[in-house]
C-alpha cells in the first residue's frame, strides 16, 4: 500500500521525529544471506540498518546493496575517510551516526518499552538480536533463522516499522494532554494522549502487566471539545496500541474538509483513497471498529479482511462504524475497504504482482474510458525504464512495458501508479524477482544450535565413492508464466546422467528433477561443478560434490567449519571447538 500522506499535509513539513533502525550483523551472518534479509527488512517497512565495523572490502559490499534497496545506514561511529564518498553529502546512503535507544527484539516487553522511549522523545530505535549470528564467539539466536524462518521475536519490529510509517514524521509536533482517563486504572496500564495544533490525535495505552487488558480509554476529542470513550480496547500483555483519534481523510474532491476519522481502537497505519474506495489498514491484535464522521452516507460495500462486512450507518449523526477482525501474521495487520461513491472514472493494473529482474515485463492496465486512458501516466521507482505500446483492437487497455535492470535486488518490491488529471487512480507494488532459481534440497546443514541449521556455501551434496548417488535439484520459475528450461549439471571428475535435462515449470511454482551421479574413477573430497538452466531464463548455482570412501573418511573445509566426513559419521568443528556430531546411521 502506498504510504498516506495525512499528517504530513496537516502539519508543516519536519524532520522524522525519530528513526527506526536495525543492527545489521553482516560479520556474523553468512554473505550469501545479505540481500535476502536486507530485502525482507526493506519490506517490513525498516528503510535505516546500523553497520558494525569490520572488514573494509566486505563492509562496502553491504553498503553497495543498501544502496540498491535505496535504503539508509550509519557506521555505528564515524565513517571512514576511504567511505566518505558514500555519505548522505555526496549523494550516497551513509547517514551521520545514531544516538539511539537500543532495545533487543528478544526482550519480553521489547515493545512497550519501544512505546515508551518514543512518548519520551527519543530520536532512534536500533533493534538489536533481529537475525541469527555465527562467528568465533559461537551462535547467537536472532528473531529471524538462518533457513529466513521467523519467530516471535519480529513482531515488536514489524508493529513499531508500521507505526513508524505513519507517525514518525510529525509526531515531535504532538503535544501530550492532561490524562483524561480516570486515575483507577489496573497496575501496568497507562494512557496518554498527544494532540497537534489542528487536532490530530494519537492515543498510548501501554500493558506492562502479564495480562491482557481489555477496556475503556478516554480521549479528548477535540471537534467537539469534549472526552469520548473509546471502547472495547484490548491490549494484549508486554503490548501496546496507538490509537487514532480525529484523523482527516484525504481523497480529493471525495471528501468534504470535516470528514474524518473520529476514533479507532486498534493502530491506523495506512489510508488511501482510489477508484472511489476508501482503504485503511490497522494493527489489530483482536477485532475492532473504526468510527467515520462523513458529510454523505457511502453507498458501500465494506470489505474487511477480504470479506463483505455490513457496517452502521446514523444518518441523524452522518458517522459509520465499520468493524473489521482481528489481524493476521506477525504484525497483526488487517486491511479494510468501503467504497465511498461510484467513481466517475477507475484505472487498475490486471495483474502486477511479479517484474522479473533482467527482463522486459509486460503489464496491461484496463481503463474506464478513452479519455482517462489518453491522459493518464504511468508513474513508476527510480531506475525502471517504461514505454506504453502502442493501443491495440480493446481501446479500453495499456500495455506498458517495463524493464527491470539485472542491478536490482531479488526480493525487494517496486511502485508503479497510474495517475490521470492530477490524481492517483491506482497503484501496485509488485515484486521483483530473479527469472528462476535453483536450489539442491539434500544439501549438507551444520546444525549449529538445536534448532537452527545453517547451510554451507556454496552448496555440498553428499556422494558415496562406491555406489554414486541421485542428486535433486528443485527449479523455480518466478515469472508469472510457463516456461521450458534446459538444465545441465556438471562437476570436475563426475559424471551424470543425463547429462542435459528439458524440463518445463509451471508459472510462480517450484518443481523437483534427478540426475544420477556416478564417482568412478573420482577421487575422495570435494568436486566443484555447477547446476546450469538455460532456455527461457538463464540461472547458474555453483554447487560441490562431496565424495566420501566406503571405508575411512576425509577431512574438508567450508566457511570456516572443519569437517571430517565418513560414511556412517559426520564431525564438524569451528576454532577448534566441536559444533555437531552427526550417526548417519539414525542410531
Amino acid at each position: 500500500m502506498m504510504r498516506a500522506v495525512i499528517l504530513a499535509l496537516a502539519f508543516a513539513a519536519s524532520a522524522p521525529a525519530w528513526v527506526e533502525s536495525v543492527e545489521f550483523p553482516w560479520a556474523t551472518c553468512p554473505q550469501p544471506l545479505w540481500q535476502r534479509e536486507l530485502a525482507w527488512l526493506k519490506n517490513i517497512g525498516i528503510t535505516h540498518v546500523s553497520l558494525p565495523p569490520g572488514d573494509a572490502a566486505q563492509l562496502n559490499e553491504v553498503i553497495r546493496i543498501v544502496r540498491r534497496l535505496s535504503m539508509e545506514a550509519d557506521l555505528e561511529g564515524p565513517v571512514p575517510e576511504a567511505l566518505l564518498p558514500l555519505t548522505k553529502a555526496h549523494g550516497g546512503p551513509l547517514t551521520d551516526p545514531l544516538t539511539p535507544v537500543r532495545i533487543s527484539v528478544l526482550r519480553p516487553d521489547a515493545l512497550t518499552e519501544a512505546r515508551e522511549r518514543l512518548e519520551s522523545g527519543a530520536a532512534a530505535i536500533l533493534w538489536t538480536d533481529v537475525e541469527d549470528t555465527f562467528g568465533p564467539a559461537g551462535y547467537k539466536a536472532g528473531a529471524v533463522s538462518f533457513a529466513g524462518e521467523e519467530r516471535s521475536g519480529t513482531t515488536p519490529v514489524r508493529r513499531n516499522a508500521q507505526l513508524s510509517a505513519f507517525w514518525r514524521t510529525n509526531f515531535s509536533e504532538l503535544k501530550e494532554l492532561p490524562a483524561t482517563t480516570p486515575p483507577k486504572l489496573p497496575t501496568g496500564i497507562t494512557v496518554r494522549q498527544f494532540t497537534g495544533p489542528s487536532g490530530i490525535s494519537v492515543v498510548s495505552v501501554i500493558n506492562r502487566s502479564n495480562a491482557p487488558w481489555t477496556g475503556e480509554v478516554r480521549a479528548l476529542y477535540p471537534v467537539a471539545k469534549k472526552a469520548i470513550g473509546i471502547p472495547s480496547v484490548t491490549v494484549p500483555a508486554h503490548d501496546s496500541l496507538w490509537l487514532p483519534v480525529n484523523i482527516p481523510l484525504l481523497g480529493g474532491n471525495a471528501f468534504a474538509a470535516l470528514d474524518h476519522v473520529i476514533y479507532a481502537n486498534a493502530e491506523l497505519i495506512d489510508m488511501e483513497y482510489e477508484n472511489g474506495i476508501l482503504a485503511m489498514e490497522f494493527a489489530a491484535p483482536k477485532p475492532g471498529e473504526v468510527i467515520l464522521q462523513l458529510s454523505r452516507e457511502p453507498y458501500g460495500p465494506l470489505v474487511a479482511g477480504a470479506k463483505p462486512t455490513p457496517f452502521d450507518w446514523d444518518t441523524t449523526e452522518h458517522r459509520a462504524r465499520l468493524t473489521f477482525p482481528a489481524g493476521a501474521g506477525p504484525g497483526s495487520k488487517v486491511r479494510i475497504g468501503l467504497a465511498i461513491e461510484p467513481p466517475d472514472a477507475t484505472a487498475f493494473f490486471d495483474s502486477a504482482k511479479v517484474l522479473v529482474i533482467g527482463e522486459t515485463n509486460h503489464l496491461p492496465a484496463q481503463y474506464s474510458s478513452e479519455a482517462i486512458a489518453q491522459r493518464s501516466r504511468l508513474r513508476t521507482s527510480p531506475g525502471l525504464e517504461v514505454n506504453q505500446q502502442e493501443p491495440g483492437k480493446e481501446p479500453l487497455v495499456l500495455t506498458f512495458d517495463i524493464k527491470v535492470p539485472g542491478t536490482f535486488i531479488h526480493g525487494d518490491h517496486a511502485e508503479l501508479a497510474i495517475e490521470a488529471d492530477g490524481q492517483q487512480m491506482s497503484h501496485a507494488s509488485p515484486q521483483l524477482l530473479r527469472p528462476a532459481s535453483l536450489s539442491f534440497p539434500e544439501q549438507i546443514d551444520i546444525h549449529v544450535a538445536r534448532n537452527s541449521a545453517l547451510p554451507l556455501f556454496p552448496a555440498t551434496v553428499p556422494v558415496n565413492q562406491r555406489t554414486g548417488r541421485d542428486v535433486t535439484i528443485a527449479i523455480r520459475n518466478n515469472a508469472p508464466e510457463i516456461r521450458n528450461f534446459e538444465l545441465e549439471l556438471t562437476a570436475d571428475g563426475l559424471d551424470f546422467s543425463p547429462a542435459r535435462l528439458p524440463v518445463s515449470v509451471g508459472a510462480s511454482t517450484s518443481r523437483e528433477v534427478s540426475f544420477r551421479v556416478f564417482t568412478s574413477g573420482a577421487t575422495p573430497g570435494l568436486h566443484t561443478g555447477a547446476a546450469k538452466l538455460s532456455g527461457a531464463a538463464s540461472a547458474t548455482e555453483p554447487v560441490q560434490f562431496l565424495v566420501i570412501p566406503p571405508t575411512g573418511s576425509v577431512s574438508y573445509s567450508v566457511n570456516g567449519f572443519q569437517i571430517e566426513e565418513a560414511a556412517r559419521t559426520r564431525e564438524v568443528s569451528f576454532g577448534g571447538l566441536k559444533i555437531e556430531s552427526v550417526d548417519k546411521s539414525g542410531r
